[in-house]
């Protein structure tokens, strides 16, 4: 199998970001027929295959809507634009990666992704690295990181205060490493139990918060 290849949606609109999002993911569920092909798990969003489906896919659906909200904090919920109109446009101004570089299927299992960032972790941490983000959202997958070599790419949560979206619920954790980097650890989009509302909300929250400790 060949590894994939991920990365910034829109290399230009990435860059020119006021503000760089990177999404840390586990794996790409990719069919059978197509392993041994190469795959860019960006092309989809890059070339709006993923347009049509953006609704129907929950990982898609929060991944846009959270997006969104920290691109347009101002903007309230009843007036945010469907994942699959508007709202779609956010994704070129993202990055987006996943810990295991080989496919996998629908159904992920902690050892092989925990056994994936072992083996290529300095590949990973170096990806990390040069897209230099300015907000990273671990989708439920910070817990494969070693805090040391998140420290060793500048991304040092251990020595700094863990703090939540929601003290009731802490579905969203978050960390503010400088006035330019924040790392938020959240649920996996796909996460059935929160709502899109919730998911959100929560990250738009975080980013604000983010923005007042400047």
């Amino acid at each position: 199998m060949k590894e994939i290849i991920d990365g910034k949606i829109n290399d230009i609109e990435y860059d020119n970001a006021s503000c760089k999002i990177l999404w840390i993911l586990k794996e790409a569920n990719i069919s059978a027929e197509d392993k041994e092909k190469e795959i860019d798990v960006c092309e989809g969003f890059r070339n709006d295959w993923h347009k049509k489906n953006a609704l129907s896919v929950p990982t898609f659906r929060k991944m846009i809507y959270a997006t969104y909200g920290i691109l347009n904090p101002t903007v309230e919920w009843e007036n945010v634009p469907y994942a699959n109109q508007e709202a779609y446009e956010v994704v070129q101004q993202i990055a987006y990666i996943n810990i295991n570089k080989l496919p996998a299927d629908s159904s992920s299992n902690d050892w092989e992704i925990k056994k994936a960032y072992d083996e290529g972790k300095d590949k990973l941490l170096k990806q990390i690295e040069s897209l230099q983000p300015n907000i990273i959202i671990f989708g439920n997958t910070l817990k494969y990181f070693e805090t040391e070599d998140l420290a060793k790419i500048g991304w040092d949560i251990k020595n700094t205060e863990k703090k939540y979206a929601e003290i009731n619920t802490k579905n969203t954790a978050f960390y503010i490493i400088s006035d330019d980097k924040l790392c938020i650890d959240a649920y996996h989009p796909s996460y059935p139990k929160i709502a899109d509302k919730t998911y959100w909300e929560e990250i738009r929250k975080t980013f604000n918060l983010w923005k007042l400790n400047k």
